[in-house]
């Protein structure tokens, strides 16, 4: 399989993927639970003189799996599986960064400061993944690039046009397009079929505690 890390340039892709990540994530509404004191909500129903007890559960959530209908589907599908469960730990723990980079960004006023953080930040990145990077293929690091939308509701280009600038945006652009990345690519389950199936193949694996959710609203959802 092609390596979309095997030289310095590659890594330094990947490695601004999850920056983008870090410094851009989408802001979810904390959701909270508490437990009833009470326990369960139950109870007894008589029938014909029967009693049955009866008791509430916790909702229980259902992903199907898709259809798939020859050998090549499944082994795609299979493939894909494999793909996703490699990239999504790197997405949970640069979104779990996330807020500690924004707080540390949102007190620094001055332009040059904040790019001096960031930069140093890209740096940490570096010397944290590069190994793993290293090891990732080129359709996996497109893979990390919609994930990135899925997070952050934004695609990578306009997230470094942003928190960068225009020239940056078009250069890292080109340098992934090298690499078939193309950081302008959301991410649209709905309309494509390979992000059907990695919205499917994420729910099913959030659902079975496989993977854990970055964002806090899933992981209330799925953690159960």
């Amino acid at each position: 399989m092609a390596k979309v890390a095997g030289n310095k340039t590659g890594v330094k892709v990947l490695f601004t993927l999850l920056w983008c990540l870090s410094v851009h994530a989408q802001k979810v509404d904390t959701l909270s639970t508490a437990p009833d004191p009470k326990g369960l909500l139950s109870g007894q129903l008589i029938v014909d003189g029967d009693t049955v007890p009866w008791s509430v559960l916790d909702e229980v959530l259902f992903v199907a799996k898709p259809t798939l209908n020859d050998f090549q589907a499944r082994r795609n599908y299979y493939a894909l599986m494999k793909k996703v469960s490699r990239v999504y730990p790197y997405v949970r723990e640069a979104a779990l960064r996330m807020d500690s980079v924004n707080m540390q960004l949102e007190g620094i006023d001055r332009k040059r400061q904040r790019r001096k953080y960031t930069k140093s930040y890209q740096k940490y990145l570096e010397e944290r993944f590069e190994p793993e990077l290293r090891k990732l293929t080129r359709s996996e690091g497109q893979i990390l690039s919609k994930l990135i939308y899925r997070e952050t509701n934004t695609s990578v280009y306009e997230i470094i046009k942003t928190h960068r600038n225009g020239w940056s945006a078009r250069f890292w652009s080109m340098t992934a397009w090298w690499y078939d990345i193309d950081l302008k690519r959301p991410y649209d389950p709905e309309n494509d079929a390979e992000d059907r199936l990695i919205e499917n193949i994420l729910l099913r694996k959030f659902i079975a505690g496989e993977l854990i959710p970055a964002r806090a609203d899933e992981r209330i959802l799925y953690q159960r």
